[in-house]
């Protein structure tokens, strides 16, 4: 049995969104990885420049420090954006990742199903390793993995790929995957990854100058969560 099936897309609407392309989205944190120290911010930071208030806050009631990625796992910019995310989380262990996996085609369907099925089976920290895969099959092959190796994935790390499929098939997985894309809509974000801290500020990708390294990256997050 192969592992999933491709998804239907969930809404002609949610079309609207824009999917990561090859150039960066306005969303899109562009700093780099080299420096790996956050502190507390010593400085201030100015909406409109450095973040966007959203209009429609998604907040998680569950956590007090907390930042939200909306990422796709075939998306590049996802891909090399995530040692930047781990080594902000290594260095503040008091915040807590929230991932959301929007399905805005047919192919970001399949894959929200596989991020879910993880997910939900409490098997999200195998997210790490998955974005190797993805970007080893790209780099290597100029293409996506395919269900062979999604299933050669579960079962190399213990999982049942049958009982996945069951689950990424679930009500429960698609509820998920519809609900990143109405916040996604809800809120325009038009693009992956964007990271948006305590529900309520959405880190703007065209950073200004003010911001060119991954420290000072880290010095924004930390001044927005300190932020009422």
């Amino acid at each position: 049995m192969t592992f999933f099936r491709r998804t239907l897309l969930l809404s002609s609407a949610f079309l609207m969104i824009s999917a990561c392309s090859p150039e960066p989205s306005s969303n899109t944190p562009t700093t780099t990885v080299e420096q790996a120290a956050p502190a507390a911010s010593s400085r201030a930071f100015t909406e409109g420049s450095h973040y966007t208030v959203l209009a429609n806050p998604v907040l998680e009631a569950a956590h007090q420090r907390y930042i939200t990625e909306y990422f796709w796992l075939g998306c590049p910019h996802c891909q090399n954006f995530e040692p930047t995310l781990r080594n902000y989380l290594q260095a503040n262990p008091d915040v807590v990742l929230v991932r959301k996996h929007p399905a805005l085609g047919e192919r970001w369907a399949f894959d929200a199903s596989v991020f879910y099925a993880l997910q939900q089976s409490g098997n999200e920290q195998l997210v790490e390793p998955l974005f190797e895969l993805y970007r080893q099959t790209r780099e290597q092959q100029n293409t996506m993995p395919d269900t062979q190796a999604i299933n050669a994935f579960m079962e190399q790390h213990g999982l049942d790929p049958k009982q996945l499929t069951e689950l990424a098939q679930s009500p429960a997985v698609r509820q998920a995957m519809e609900q990143a894309n109405r916040e996604m809509l809800d809120n325009r974000i038009q693009g992956v990854p964007s990271v948006v801290v305590k529900g309520k500020y959405l880190v703007n990708g065209d950073l200004p100058e003010d911001v060119k390294t991954a420290e000072d990256y880290y010095e924004l997050l930390n001044y927005l969560q300190n932020k009422p």
